[in-house]
């Protein structure tokens, strides 16, 4: 087999994974264009407000191997090795000369820039198609099986698998489902169950307490209201401010230590996200939009190294009359990176056991593991 014949079936074999990927190509895509979005929010702001910034770079990765895009604005654009996310890196002195004002405009533009980012995508969605309205509830799904109570999962129910019926009774309502569970403890139950386009039936023995360890959710059935312009920008900021609501009740409930197990990696919010992209172009938005309020929250968090920790400490530098030392913020930082690498290990062993099933987790979740370590050793290597 020559060399030709070698490249054509290597791109054959691309252009197929990429078409049978492409939802999960372009979720990546999002992720990517939204964070460097969010770091353009920084250095426009920064560079109005005089502050110099001599490296924007999309992606993280070894200095001596960034690809040099352009210069303007005093800024060298870089593209670095792994293009997923990215920063920018003021200077040092004209950082500390510029006001305090001027400073927490630009550590806060960030988080803004995904804000409006999300009015502004909810904006042209209402807009030019119209406002979505949750009039009933077409079904009941499986958005998550319990990790300490498996009844359902040994028994052939899989997250996603949409609940038709109960002993024979069409399911109306996840309440209902909750009280026919109840009434028969220790006692077998039907369930009639459809994943794509098939159904099938399963017997679960609810435990003592009347559960058999799946969450549900609701795919409602939606009809589109046309609206003004006026409209149309009223319902995207109430949209976003929904939204902003219940993600930060979604930290609130990590803290306390509900619903840990379906927390996401990337790995799991590239694979909803390619769903949500393949669906249609409402849901790509509105995934695209959720992302953006996501990201900006997450950002906006109090904890050193994010951008809610970095106000925080220029706050305390503003009251003190001089700032933490850097070996002090140092020290922070570290811990937040530790913790957020210890929650990202937890999220991704989340996102294999719902794609692959609790068996090849583990195997799985080791092999990812190694592979990172790997593809990050360079960027702790001395020059």
């Amino acid at each position: 087999m020559n060399t030709n014949t070698n490249k054509v079936l290597i791109i054959a074999a691309l252009l197929v994974m990429s078409s049978l990927l492409f939802g999960a190509i372009v979720a990546l895509l999002i992720i990517g264009v939204l964070i460097t979005l969010h770091e353009f929010g920084h250095w426009i702001v920064a560079r109005r407000a005089g502050i110099e910034v001599p490296i924007f770079s999309v992606g993280f990765g070894p200095a001596d191997k960034a690809r040099v895009l352009g210069r303007f604005s005093g800024t060298e654009f870089q593209l670095r090795t792994f293009p997923l996310g990215g920063f920018v890196a003021p200077e040092s002195a004209s950082y500390q000369r510029a006001s305090f004002a001027a400073r927490a405009f630009t550590i806060a533009a960030g988080p803004l820039i995904n804000l409006f980012i999300a009015i502004l995508l909810f904006f042209v969605l209402f807009a030019g198609y119209g406002v979505p309205r949750a009039d009933r509830i077409k079904d009941v799904y499986v958005s998550g099986l319990s990790e300490s109570i498996a009844i359902a999962g040994q028994n052939g129910v899989e997250r996603g698998d949409i609940l038709l019926s109960v002993n024979g009774a069409p399911i109306e309502s996840g309440q209902q489902l909750t009280e026919t569970l109840e009434e028969n403890r220790l006692k077998p139950v039907r369930l009639t169950l459809k994943r794509g386009d098939e159904q099938k039936t399963v017997e679960v023995v609810p435990n003592a307490d009347g559960k058999i360890g799946i969450q549900m959710a609701y795919h409602l059935q939606r009809t589109v209201e046309q609206v003004s312009l006026p409209d149309a920008a009223f319902y995207a900021v109430v949209q976003t401010t929904g939204l902003i609501k219940s993600t930060l009740s979604g930290y609130g409930d990590l803290v306390s230590g509900k619903h840990l197990d379906q927390l996401s990696s990337i790995v799991g919010i590239v694979a909803q996200g390619g769903k949500e992209v393949d669906t249609g172009l409402v849901e790509a938005v509105n995934f695209t939009a959720m992302l953006s309020i996501a990201l900006a929250i997450l950002n906006a968090l109090p904890l050193p190294g994010l951008d809610g920790g970095q106000l925080l400490l220029l706050a305390f530098e503003k009251w003190r009359g001089r700032p933490l030392s850097p070996v002090v913020q140092g020290k922070l930082v570290a811990a937040v990176i530790v913790l957020f690498i210890a929650l990202t290990l937890f999220a991704l062993y989340n996102d294999f056991v719902w794609l692959l099933g609790a068996f090849w987790a583990t195997p799985a979740f080791v092999v990812s593991c190694c592979a990172i370590i790997y593809l990050l050793l360079p960027l702790f290597k001395r020059k």
